[in-house]
């Protein structure tokens, strides 16, 4: 691909994104070799199937962006609030059924320090 400027292609995929998103919902970055990429984090995902979710932003862009555009685009991640929460925020205990998470009574232990202490007991 020929040379061009990546942050005027970054600003011209935001305003169009903008269409439809908030700005506080988008993180993009430069992919390397005249590539963006990003991550859409919005409550509009909600209900949605991820094709759903791509068809969704992949339509803003063939409406909006020339195809020189569009081919510089890796893709887009796109996460629910409650997904972005769940696979960045580490509250990974939330995926358990309620009824079925039940304290540990015992203390967690490194594999070694209990194969170590388990030589010590023979």
């Amino acid at each position: 691909m020929d040379d061009f400027d990546v942050e005027s292609l970054l600003e011209r995929v935001r305003k169009v994104l903008r269409k439809e998103f908030s700005s506080k919902e988008l993180l993009m970055q430069n992919a390397r070799h005249g590539m963006i990429g990003g991550w859409i984090i919005s409550k509009s995902f909600d209900g949605l199937s991820g094709m759903e979710r791509q068809r969704k932003v992949w339509r803003l862009f063939e409406k909006y962006l020339v195809e020189r555009d569009r081919l510089r685009i890796v893709g887009f991640h796109t996460f629910t609030l409650y997904e972005k929460r769940m696979a960045f925020d580490n509250y990974y205990d939330d995926f358990e059924m309620p009824a079925r998470r039940k304290p540990s009574p015992r203390k967690k232990t490194s594999t070694v320090r209990r194969a170590r202490d388990g030589a010590r007991k023979k």
